[in-house]
């Protein structure tokens, strides 16, 4: 498995682009989330037509406005492959069509290729373009999922937005990385993790490596300006990545 880390910016950043992963293994290309400055990065691939899957944690602008621009752009590149797009929101649907219809009224009657939408139920997994797909409801100021995806020997979760509930950390566990979002520096914001809150996360959970992105600007400096690095706690291995890192499993 291949992340590919386009963006690790929160909503507002200047330096960075807003939080998107993509996920390569075994041929099949996915998109954990897709904002305002999301789409660019993930088109100025070679590979981008490959694109299967998109997974939508929840519907905040720098985590899905970005999707008219990736679908215009296939339609003119003619794709005929399916697009599928993953959420654990049962609204997904009436919502892409609502901003795909804002951004380019009467695009979606003229695509060459089909849209899919399937809601990711909660309590049981799915299976679906060689990943096994399972979510749970995060702590955030609107409806937000966090999302486990496994392979038949390796497993990841991306939080997306807002503070883990039992449910997520238990979907954490025993997965060989977690990308969490650690937005402030100290535990206390009402809808979103810390990076305080991350490090006692890795210590009190069987993490392989726990990648932390969508840092405000302030605890990303007050992080750079630390005199010690980031440490690892028992098996598990900090990571701050930038836009453009990538990381094999």
């Amino acid at each position: 498995m291949k992340i590919h880390f386009l963006g690790t910016g929160e909503a507002a950043d200047s330096q960075r682009r807003n939080t998107s992963i993509l996920i390569e293994t075994d041929g099949h290309h996915h998109l954990l989330d897709c904002g305002f400055t999301s789409a660019q990065a993930y088109l100025s691939r070679t590979d981008s037509d490959l694109l299967e899957t998109i997974w939508i944690s929840h519907f905040h602008g720098d985590h899905f406005f970005g999707i008219p621009q990736l679908i215009l752009h296939f339609y003119l590149q003619e794709r005929e492959m399916p697009l599928l797009f993953l959420a654990g929101s049962a609204n997904l649907h009436e919502t892409i069509e609502a901003v795909m219809e804002l951004a380019y009224p009467g695009l979606t009657a003229k695509l060459s290729f089909q849209l899919r939408y399937h809601q990711v139920e909660q309590d049981s997994a799915m299976t679906c373009n060689g990943l096994s797909w399972q979510c749970a409801p995060t702590d955030h100021s609107q409806e937000a999922y966090g999302l486990r995806l496994d392979t038949r020997s390796q497993a990841i979760y991306y939080s997306g937005d807002g503070r883990p509930t039992s449910r997520c950390t238990g979907l954490m566990q025993g997965c060989d990385l977690v990308i969490h979002e650690a937005y402030s520096l100290k535990r206390g914001h009402s809808s979103h993790f810390s990076l305080e809150e991350c490090l006692a996360l890795s210590r009190n959970s069987t993490i392989g490596k726990l990648a932390l992105v969508h840092l405000h600007q302030a605890t990303r400096e007050a992080v750079r300006s630390a005199k010690d690095q980031l440490p690892d706690h028992d098996s598990t291995r900090i990571l701050i990545p930038e836009d453009g890192d990538e990381l094999q499993l």
